[in-house]
């Protein structure tokens, strides 16, 4: 990438679990590039404005992964979910306008809803093109989040592409997420508790793949929305089994959780079409579930 080794990039919501690894990411690959953290955590918060302006000025790109993204709690309180992923991405958007630096919009896959039962038995994958179907607040959001990017790049022609990753795993994630969770769950003899049949499918994008995906879209033109997908789903109780055979808890129960089966907010069918970002940048997921869950 072109005037790599002066690159000052600012990445939002620095603590979580996706922008985390995009940061060792880059200490890894590309640690000429200058990286800079905006997060909660810190202090800093998306809704002022005026921090977010002084941030982005002297920037050359950022990477806007920052948002409030637990599904359960955007329901309980939804305001807080508009604050944040709504109102400050205004405020990043806008300084990347008034700034001219290139942005990158870190989406959702929840922003489609779920295939419905023939979809996914039929083999569709979600597309870039696919409708927008929101299940939650939260995916409401986002949906809101995509919308206006593709709106300054009309209106303004600010430098804006946005990245739709599927479900992202791997190492270092909260333990109350669906993958590690089962790890805990399997590895210490507990009961595995999945949600409803069991049956709802997912499709798994291993993290660093994705981060690398995220670093490359840099490339796409302005105006340009990318899924980053594998195009493959497996059921919960898939992976359920790929773990216990791996840990040798074949044995261990499954606990099905029915009352949550139609819990408000809930996807049940999610596969993506991942062949703009494969014509595109050349991207393609190196690892897949089965290489992954040793790992």
């Amino acid at each position: 990438m072109e005037k790599e080794k002066n690159m000052k990039i600012l990445v939002t919501g620095m603590s979580g679990f996706m922008a985390g690894r995009f940061f060792q990411y880059l200490a890894r690959e590309h640690n000429e590039v200058t990286t800079v953290g905006f997060d909660k955590a810190h202090g800093q918060n998306l809704t002022d404005y005026h921090a977010v302006y002084q941030a982005v000025h002297g920037m050359d790109a950022v990477f806007h992964f920052g948002a409030l993204t637990h599904i359960d709690t955007s329901i309980e309180n939804p305001k807080p979910f508009l604050d944040s992923n709504i109102w400050g991405t205004f405020n990043i958007l806008e300084a990347c306008r008034l700034h001219r630096v290139k942005l990158v919009q870190i989406s959702s896959s929840e922003i489609y809803g779920s295939l419905t039962d023939t979809e996914q038995a039929n083999g569709v994958r979600q597309s870039e093109t696919f409708r927008l179907n929101p299940q939650s607040p939260y995916a409401a959001t986002k949906v809101s989040q995509d919308t206006m990017c593709t709106a300054w790049y009309h209106t303004y022609g600010t430098d804006v592409r946005v990245v739709r990753p599927f479900n992202q795993w791997g190492p270092g994630q909260d333990i109350r997420k669906m993958i590690p969770k089962f790890f805990k769950q399997v590895s210490q003899g507990e009961p595995i508790t999945v949600y409803g049949d069991g049956l709802s499918t997912r499709d798994w994008v291993w993290v660093d793949d994705f981060v690398e995906g995220v670093w490359r879209s840099l490339e796409l033109p302005a105006g340009t929305v990318c899924n980053v997908a594998t195009g493959q789903s497996y059921t919960v109780l898939e992976v359920v089994e790929k773990i216990q055979r791996l840990l040798g808890r074949v044995e261990s129960k499954v606990v099905l959780v029915n009352h949550t089966d139609e819990r408000d907010g809930y996807v049940k069918h999610l596969r993506g079409d991942g062949f703009k970002i494969a014509s595109l940048l050349g991207w393609t997921p190196k690892v897949g579930l089965d290489e992954g869950l040793p790992r």
